[in-house]
């Protein structure tokens, strides 16, 4: 009964200096402890001292014994559970949204801004925290029309972009990092810069190299049925090709260096007419065998 007292006292956290010498010398206080310990790591619901030892007392009751290893386990049953808990709370609260390849999907957010995700990509937001932090994780590639208010931060593997409501797209395959402003006013990050980019202009980093150039169009070509690229690596569209059309392309003896870029577009729902497009400016043939391309030189 006395290191029941002892051990509701310290999970109170009121223990003399005497007491919690005589505690010390119990033989399982080593694990009373690692659990103590092992549960500052998390942050589980409030722990609940009184609730904790009115479990520990029923179980002991029930089974009328004094082993405290067991109870020790109870301790620790009861800590997992709340870890969990807690785990669950805040995992549920993400939301992740992935594209398959050859497919696209439409976002609204909780603040109805609109998210257009292209082929291969994935995103994912906090919904319950949505309403003071907009912000957005990217792998790949998506249109974004925002609706006024805060901060709207998009976050890639090789920069940010922020705005408070605009039309924008960004693009970030590999070492391709691209960023298009149709209305209002962007803020591009890189590890190497920062770039205001106003409507009308697109932000491109290839392999560390940037530049901003003028852009005429009103909506990125993806969501028209095409894609688009300037001065963009020939690896990097027949990527892309890829995704598009759930296909193979095996590129027989082709070098791919940095001076073999490609500034055109080709279509998504031809994919003879789209790797006519790609090939004829370098060079090159193909031949189509079920999903499996293989392109190589011409001769």
């Amino acid at each position: 009964m006395k290191e029941e007292k002892l051990i509701q006292k310290w999970l109170d956290g009121e223990l003399s200096a005497e007491e919690q010498r005589e505690l010390e010398q119990l033989d399982a206080f080593k694990d009373y402890q690692k659990i103590a310990e092992a549960s500052t790591y998390f942050k589980a619901p409030t722990f609940d001292a009184n609730a904790t030892y009115e479990k520990i007392k029923e179980a002991q009751q029930k089974h009328q014994a004094t082993n405290w290893l067991s109870v020790v386990g109870k301790i620790a049953a009861i800590l997992v559970i709340a870890f969990l808990s807690y785990t669950m709370f805040f995992t549920n609260s993400t939301k992740e949204f992935t594209t398959e390849i050859a497919s696209t999907e439409n976002i609204t957010l909780p603040d109805n801004s609109l998210i257009n995700l292209n082929a291969g990509s994935h995103l994912s937001f906090n919904e319950d925290a949505w309403e003071d932090n907009r912000f957005i994780d990217l792998d790949g590639e998506a249109f974004f029309k925002v609706a006024k208010g805060e901060k709207f931060t998009v976050e890639t593997d090789l920069g940010s972009v922020s705005v408070k409501g605009t039309q924008f797209n960004v693009k970030q395959r590999n070492n391709l990092f691209v960023v298009t402003c149709y209305e209002g006013l962007v803020e591009v990050k890189t590890e190497r810069e920062t770039v205001l980019l106003p409507a009308g202009k697109e932000f491109r980093q290839i392999n560390e190299q940037s530049l901003v150039e003028n852009i005429s169009t009103t909506t990125p070509s993806w969501t028209q049925g095409k894609s688009s690229f300037t001065s963009t690596p020939l690896k990097e569209v027949l990527n892309e090709l890829e995704r598009q059309y759930d296909i193979q392309i095996q590129a027989k003896n082709i070098t791919f260096d940095a001076h073999r870029t490609f500034t055109g577009s080709f279509v998504h729902d031809n994919l003879d007419q789209a790797l006519k497009a790609i090939t004829i400016p370098f060079h090159l043939t193909y031949k189509i065998e079920g999903s499996s391309v293989s392109i190589v030189e011409r001769e």
